[in-house]
């Protein structure tokens, strides 16, 4: 009898160490693998974010600061995407009509740029120096008027009155505002297109061309119009 109770508490112990060992290794690879998915930086270092800095992010476009409060130039603003100065603004705001589409530019903003170093890659292809930059942003609501899908870009080229060109490839908030509409459709967003040539303390005026509407077909139904915006501060 002493024989068959010695038999079953060393079989006892062995079945509990066999599942702490099972519980280890399970651990261990949970820890690996949440390892292995971690934020790396530009060097391939990893990195963590806690909870407060998480809540630091801001709830507007991911590739930039939110500029809300920047209401005068010199203002400075600073968050979880890196800092804005306010070099130069605009108190347009209207409506143009071109065939069945209206868009609507507004709070219009020149800014220098200086993204966190999670965005600073983000920025290669736009910016000589993604480091630092000045860029214009745009508030930008576009609507078809008509019952018939249409396709139309509220910013085709962009051009600084020194000169430089941007054309709507380049802009950098990808809010979708350029494209197909369904009928009765209306977009509101934000552009923002990094100026690496213009003379920001020269800088006074932004002349917008939009692209022609055109229908389903790619026939062009309405042909493109050229607003000029004036900018004052810089």
């Amino acid at each position: 009898m002493k024989s068959l109770y010695m038999i079953i508490l060393a079989t006892s112990l062995l079945l509990t160490g066999c599942a702490n060992n099972a519980e280890q290794a399970s651990s261990s690879e949970n820890s690996t693998s949440q390892s292995e998915n971690q934020p790396k930086d530009t060097n391939g270092n990893k990195t963590v974010k806690n909870d407060e800095e998480r809540k630091e992010k801001p709830s507007n476009n991911p590739q930039a600061p939110d500029d809300s409060t920047l209401m005068e130039v010199g203002d400075y603003h600073e968050d979880g995407d890196g800092s804005l100065t306010l070099k130069a603004i605009s108190d347009y705001y209207d409506t143009t009509k071109i065939g069945n589409v209206k868009v609507t530019f507004s709070g219009v903003k020149v800014m220098n740029y200086s993204p966190s170093m999670d965005l600073i890659d983000f920025f290669h292809p736009y910016s000589e120096d993604e480091t630092n930059f000045n860029y214009v942003n745009l508030n930008v609501t576009v609507k078809n008027t008509s019952d018939q899908p249409v396709n139309f870009a509220p910013v085709s080229v962009l051009e600084t009155n020194d000169g430089e060109k941007k054309g709507y490839e380049e802009d950098f908030y990808l809010e979708e505002l350029y494209g197909n509409l369904e009928a009765n459709e209306e977009r509101s967003g934000e552009m923002g297109f990094v100026l690496n040539e213009a003379n920001i303390e020269n800088l006074s005026r932004i002349t917008v061309k939009t692209s022609d509407v055109f229908d389903e077909n790619k026939e062009s139904q309405a042909k493109a119009k050229t607003i000029e915006i004036p900018i004052e501060g810089s």
